[in-house]
């Protein structure tokens, strides 16, 4: 986005989906900790994390979604396999978007 003319901008949307650790379904201060410390070195201009309820295959469990803009479609596929082998996950979603937005 051009700050200076807040004119819309093309960007991709990423969303991240992390499910819980899979022993206690829930996600404790370690485990976020781990997902922060990795989101906060792929994406260090920011973020969005998204604390709530999933369902894997009809089970509930804690849920993570991150959320970025970007504006470039980013190769994450090498960073998410060593997240997925840290945190123990048999798969991570992601959601990659073409959108257009504005600031207001």
């Amino acid at each position: 986005m051009n700050k200076q003319t807040n004119e819309a901008k093309n960007s991709y949307r990423i969303e991240i989906y992390i499910g819980s650790d899979n022993d206690s379904r829930k996600i404790d201060d370690f485990y976020l900790e781990k997902i922060k410390r990795w989101a906060n070195s792929t994406f260090p201009e920011g973020y969005t994390l998204v604390r709530g309820e999933g369902y894997f295959n009809g089970n509930p469990e804690d849920s993570i979604v991150l959320q970025v803009l970007l504006d470039y479609d980013p190769n994450l596929k090498r960073q998410l396999e060593k997240l997925k082998k840290e945190l123990r996950q048999d798969s991570i979603l992601v959601v990659k978007s073409k959108v257009v937005y504005e600031m207001v």
